[in-house]
């Protein structure tokens, strides 16, 4: 067998991790299964993306919602990186910076000049797409919990990753937006009755 995909032997609740084990309820591994998760996601809506008819972007396009999600997955991985040798000690990694966050700001500001003024909450939906978008926002959010609920214990990750987890759950939100918007479906609002 070339890729070892299983031991047979079970792990009995702990994944190996260079020389050490660590236990599977370890908060850190907690934030990492989440940034997978949300990574796996992203993969699932960019091969909606790519099968929708209805989507075309120019070459080059800043917003090419195909080429944003890849970029948004290799973020990601950036983002594991960062975190596993935070908590297992690793000597180097790349690192989220606060010119990765300014970068997604930017394509955030991108959208808010195209979608109409948010005046009031929308109800996630609208298209398919759109509200898949959504989806991954509730799993980044989830990361940003874990990951200042680990922080505030250990104090070692860094502010640009905190706020990178911050920004990256604004920026699903306007492609949720912007998702809409380019299929012309309108948004609704929530009636509180």
């Amino acid at each position: 067998m070339k890729t070892k995909f299983f031991t047979g032997k079970g792990d009995q609740g702990e994944s190996q991790i260079g020389e050490k084990k660590f236990s599977k309820t370890d908060p850190a591994m907690a934030i990492l299964g989440t940034l997978d998760e949300l990574n796996s996601w992203l993969g699932l809506c960019r091969a909606k993306i790519n099968k929708e008819k209805n989507f075309s972007f120019e070459k080059g396009d800043p917003l090419n919602l195909e080429n944003v999600i890849k970029e948004i997955q290799q973020l990601l991985f950036i983002a594991q990186a960062e975190v596993a040798a935070i908590a297992f000690a690793y000597p180097k990694s790349p690192k989220i910076t606060s010119a990765t966050t300014e970068k997604i700001e930017g394509k955030i500001s991108l959208i808010d000049q195209q979608v109409s003024e948010l005046k009031h909450f929308i109800i996630p939906g609208g298209s398919e797409i759109s509200a898949m978008f959504d989806f991954g926002r509730t799993i980044i959010r989830r990361a940003e919990r874990e990951a200042v609920g680990y922080n505030s214990e250990i104090k070692r990750l860094t502010p640009e990753l905190l706020q990178f987890f911050n920004r990256l759950s604004s920026f699903l939100f306007a492609l949720a937006r912007y998702a809409n918007f380019q299929l012309k479906i309108e948004e609704d609002r929530p009636n509180y009755q």
